[in-house]
Formats: C-alpha cells, sequence, structure tokens
C-alpha cells in the first residue's frame, strides 16, 4: 500500500457538490496517507478563526499554511500511533466535547454549527479536528506514563531543595518557541538552530508579539496556539525554564536555553498568587467496570451496566453488584470502593464523570480507556492538603518537566521512522 500511495500523481479526481468534479491536490505524503490541499485549506481556517479568537494575528498565509501542514502531518503520525497502541475516542465524546464548546460560546448545538460554517468550514473537518485534538492529548497521556518514571525518592529530594518555592504558589503564564535540532544535526546543524533562536529572541525582544513569532516559527507541539503553555505554578515549570521564569518580570523573554531537543524560549505574560495553606475537596467513590473482550463488545457491556443501574434505583446496594460483576478484580473485593481520592489521582474522563454526581448518585454507563463504568459517589469532603499538596505540586513539576522534553523526542523518532514527503505549492520541500 505505502508503495502505491507513493507513486500517486499529485493531482487526485474528487466528487464534489452536482455534477461538477474538482481536482485536489496532494501536498503531504506519510507513509501509506496522504493530506489533500482541501484538507489544508479546512485545518487553516479552522486555525486562522482560533487565532483570531485569542487575539493573535495570524503569519502570513505561506508561512501559516507550512505550519498547519507540519501539524497535520504529525497528527497523521500520532493518530497511528493511536490505532496501533489500541487507544479508542467513542463519537459520543466527540459530541460531547462540541457540545460544550456551543454552551461555552452561548449557544445552541445547531447555532455553533452554523456559527462554524458561516467561516467557511466544513462541520465535518472541524469534527475531525476536535477528535484529532482529543485523540493526540490521550496518546501524549499514555506515552508521559510510559515514558516518565517519578519515584518517591526523587519527590523527597525534590522537596529537600525546593519545598520553600513551592509553597509560595504564585503561578506564571507562559508562552513557548522550540527551534528544534534534529538528533542527526552535526556541530554546523547545532550552530545554526542557535542562530535561528537568537534571532527570533531578538525579534520579540524589539517588539514583535511572541504569540505570532510562535505561531510562525516554532517547532513546539503548541506552535499553533502560539506557544500558549497556559498558567503554571513554580512546580509546574518546564525543567529547561524553572530557573529562569520566576526572575522575568511580565512581558520578559528568557535567554536561549538548550536542552536535548533543541534551543527554547520562554515569554512571562503575567504572574498572579501568593499564599501558602490548601484545601483539598475529595471524593471516595465505588464503580462497577466491564471490559470489552471476544465475548463482550462496547455495545453489550454498556448495556449490562445499564442493566444493573436500574437493579440500583430497585434498592440492590451498589457494593454487592460490584462484588460480582466488576472487572476491576482490586476493588470489587470491597465493593466496587475505590477510596478517597484527589483530584488528578484518576483517569480525568473517570472524574470529569464523578464530578457531575452528588452524593449516593450512580452514573449512566460511560467509557473510559479502561472500558465501560457505572460509577457511585458515595461521600465527599474537604481536608487541609497542603502536605499532599506540596507532594503533587513535585512531582508533577518533576513528571512535567521530563514529560516535555520526552515527548518532543518521542514525535521526533516518529517522523524519523516514517516516510514522510512535502509538496506543498507543487514542489519538494
Amino acid at each position: 500500500m505505502a508503495a502505491l500511495i507513493r507513486a500517486l500523481p499529485l493531482l487526485l479526481l474528487a466528487g464534489s457538490a452536482g455534477a461538477q468534479e474538482l481536482l485536489d491536490r496532494v501536498v503531504a505524503v506519510v507513509d501509506d496517507d496522504i493530506v489533500t490541499a482541501r484538507e489544508l485549506e479546512q485545518r487553516a481556517r479552522i486555525i486562522e478563526q482560533q487565532l483570531q479568537q485569542a487575539r493573535t494575528a495570524p503569519p502570513p498565509r505561506a508561512e501559516l499554511r507550512a505550519q498547519v501542514l507540519d501539524y497535520m502531518v504529525a497528527a497523521r503520525l500520532q493518530l497511528r500511533e493511536a490505532e496501533r497502541r489500541g487507544l479508542e475516542l467513542p463519537a459520543a465524546e466527540v459530541d460531547r466535547h462540541l457540545a460544550e464548546l456551543a454552551a461555552r460560546n452561548q449557544l445552541s448545538p445547531t447555532a455553533f454549527r452554523r456559527e462554524v460554517e458561516r467561516g467557511g468550514i466544513r462541520y465535518r473537518s472541524f469534527r475531525a479536528y476536535i477528535r484529532e485534538q482529543l485523540l493526540t492529548q490521550r496518546l501524549q497521556q499514555f506515552e508521559s506514563r510510559r515514558l516518565v518514571q517519578v519515584t518517591e525518592a526523587d519527590i523527597d529530594h525534590f522537596l529537600r531543595l525546593h519545598e520553600g518555592r513551592l509553597h509560595q504558589d504564585i503561578r506564571y503564564r507562559l508562552r513557548h518557541i522550540l527551534v528544534a535540532v534534529p538528533r542527526q544535526s552535526g556541530p554546523q546543524g547545532v550552530a545554526q538552530a542557535r542562530r535561528r533562536a537568537e534571532a527570533l529572541r531578538a525579534r520579540a525582544l524589539a517588539g514583535e508579539p511572541f504569540a505570532g513569532l510562535a505561531v510562525a516559527e516554532s517547532d513546539g507541539r503548541n506552535a499553533l496556539a502560539g506557544g500558549d503553555l497556559g498558567w503554571r505554578t513554580a512546580a509546574d515549570l518546564p525543567a529547561v525554564a524553572a530557573g529562569e521564569v520566576p526572575g522575568l518580570a511580565a512581558g520578559g523573554t528568557t535567554a536561549v536555553l538548550r536542552s536535548p531537543s533543541g534551543f527554547h524560549l520562554f515569554h512571562l505574560e503575567a504572574r498572579e498568587g501568593g499564599g501558602a495553606q490548601v484545601t483539598v475537596r475529595q471524593v471516595r467513590a465505588r464503580h462497577i467496570l466491564l471490559r470489552p473482550n471476544a465475548l463482550i463488545d462496547d455495545d453489550e457491556a454498556r448495556a449490562r451496566l445499564g442493566v444493573l443501574r436500574e437493579r440500583v434505583g430497585t434498592g440492590e446496594a451498589f457494593a454487592e453488584l460490584a462484588r460480582s460483576h466488576s472487572d476491576d478484580t482490586a476493588s470489587a473485593v470491597n465493593g466496587g470502593d475505590l477510596g478517597w481520592r484527589s483530584p488528578g489521582e484518576l483517569d480525568p474522563a473517570f472524574e470529569e464523570q464523578l464530578d457531575r454526581l452528588a452524593p449516593g448518585a450512580v452514573s449512566a454507563p460511560f467509557r473510559t480507556r479502561f472500558g465501560w463504568h457505572l460509577a457511585q459517589v458515595a461521600e465527599r469532603r474537604e481536608i487541609d492538603g497542603t502536605a499532599q499538596t506540596l507532594r503533587q505540586r513535585a512531582l508533577n513539576h518533576l513528571a512535567q518537566g521530563r514529560a516535555g522534553e520526552a515527548l518532543e523526542l518521542w514525535l521526533r523518532r516518529l517522523r524519523e521512522n516514517a516516510y514522510i514527503r512535502i509538496l506543498l505549492d507543487g514542489a519538494d520541500a
């Protein structure tokens, strides 16, 4: 199949509305997959709208298309890796996310769809983009857990050195630019990448908007979001920048920083916070897990949990049903009890469902990467979680610092092990 794709002509015949036919040009080949000019145009329009909503001026059209195509190539590789690893994203989860986007914009789903299409974007293309984002995020979380190990000894050592800094609870709003250095680069390639990073820093210091520079020039995963890393506590700063960012004034940009993935620039947009004591809202929940297998598919698992939910509604004890039916043997012996859990300790999709439940309530059947669940919130409480939070912050700092670098290197390996041919504007690049 790969050989067939590589031999394809650069123009594909595609059906269109009515009897008309349009020629759609191939702009990239990624192993046995392709990216067409039509797909690239739709994706570029989506990104342009997002940049406008974020009040970030898009770069010149040619630069934006090149960056968007680079993003699409990386996404194709990641979607294939997700498929290889058996990661799935149910259509219902994509629909729920789209509904939440509509609600966030104070629109009904129908009005939201019309708003998307009014900008010249096919809703099908927009939905595919959202699915792609959600699934690649899930894959990157999976890879982070696989690639990064943080031990209790690591946390203890970090706390001995930095506990005072963790108590400060200051938050930093960051943007990031990466100038990647391929693994095979020699001294000349490394020097060229450094010069490029220094030139970008000079442009930022001269007043050019950092977000716009990131969109047009960054090789990082957040490039098309203007390099936005969001709000980070001191514990959550990227390891390469942890010693630099606290000393920046708002609006400042770090010196060029080196890591195995390349050269970095970080821009501090704002800082806020202060204070030490932390209150943690914990939840104690029970669940019943059914894992789809050769005998039980997704529909059957969901239906069985629906029947169990009805039985709870007629008065049967959730704990007894968990003991009899749950595939999670570790919790089933305790009636499905997961114990007291703080935010971030459970799968994000599972926590999202618990957040919607009042004590005693039982969820509808829902899917996570582990299988199908029925969940019940037993009770909630608030505790003084300062010590626990400090350990969690230390864990987050160590894990995020290592994960960011590990993911960049992992994405680079995906590219290096794939056949990629860029044909933007009809020429190899």
